[in-house]
């Protein structure tokens, strides 16, 4: 059976070869790839310490850090480090939930060199984002990591945190009409790894817990079902220099997985068929690993 182990290190530790001429240390080289350095600019929606360029409402809690929440780390130590990152073939990708910390992220990273093979810097979660710094991912090459499925819990916070603000929360549409990669996640452990929720609430941008009025503004960031699955699965592969996969075309990995037709069907539905769908089977690298017992492929 085949073995694949992946696995972050955590502050402080490093990885280094005593001898460079050490074979075990070569074969390690060669089988062993990073991925991001990562890096936080500010905090939370939640604990309304995501750093802004405005301060928050009057009303919707009391922000951390000051007015217009904090940024956890100076942009200087941040650019620093990401910098150090760069120089030895490691991306990064900066944690930025509110607008300030986005607009500081996209700062460090658009100084940033390319990395070699393809793996592109990253602004995770961009929850918040002023309009004028949007054009900017597409321009700089910088991917956008965003997770749909945090709208069902976070927009009733986000409409009394940012105000008329949400007009710009979660700006996918925005984001892809200004020609960024877009990488969507579950960001699994907090929420579930299932990927459907989340396509979905890009979508229909709805969902029936919210109380009346909560989703007016957040609608008109939706994208299509056709978006959607391109940011689910292309654009993560483009995203992580992997460009055999995320795709169904003569040369890429024969990656895939067959489900429901209602789920694509149905249309943009809140907590229907899409969000809520069972596989029928997975295809990895050409081999069927998943395939559920009552599918029938030559049926």
């Amino acid at each position: 059976m085949a073995l694949a182990i992946e696995r972050g290190f955590r502050s402080g530790q490093t990885a280094v070869a005593e001898d460079a001429g050490d074979p075990r240390a070569v074969r390690l080289a060669q089988r062993y790839r990073a991925g991001w350095l990562k890096l936080f600019a500010d905090g939370s929606l939640g604990s309304r310490s995501a750093a802004l360029l405005e301060p928050y409402e009057s009303g919707s809690g009391t922000p951390v850090g000051g007015p217009a929440g904090m940024l956890l780390a100076p942009p200087e130590w941040l650019r620093e480090r990401a910098a150090t990152a760069g120089g030895s073939g490691i991306a990064a990708q900066i944690h930025g939930i509110g607008d300030a910390a986005v607009r500081s992220a996209l700062d460090i990273l658009q100084a940033l060199p390319r990395i070699a093979g393809g793996i592109r810097h990253r602004v995770e979660h961009a929850q918040l984002v002023h309009p004028a710094d949007l054009p900017r991912f597409g321009a700089a090459g910088i991917a956008a990591s965003v997770q749909p499925v945090h709208l069902v819990g976070d927009a009733p916070v986000a409409r009394m945190a940012w105000g008329d603000r949400i007009r710009w929360s979660f700006p996918i549409r925005s984001l892809a009409a200004g020609g960024a990669l877009i990488a969507f996640g579950t960001d699994a452990p907090v929420e579930s790894p299932d990927p459907w929720p989340g396509i979905a609430m890009a979508v229909t941008r709805d969902s029936s817990t919210w109380a009346a009025g909560v989703g007016e503004g957040f609608v008109r960031e939706s994208i299509d079902l056709a978006r959607a699955i391109r940011a689910a699965c292309l654009d993560p592969a483009l995203t992580a220099g992997e460009d055999d996969r995320g795709r169904l075309v003569l040369g890429h990995r024969a990656d895939l997985v067959v489900v429901p037709a209602e789920m694509l069907d149905e249309g943009a539905v809140a907590d229907g068929a899409l969000g809520s769908g069972r596989p029928l089977a997975t295809m990895l690298d050409g081999e069927v690993v998943y395939r559920d017992q009552a599918f029938d492929p030559g049926g």
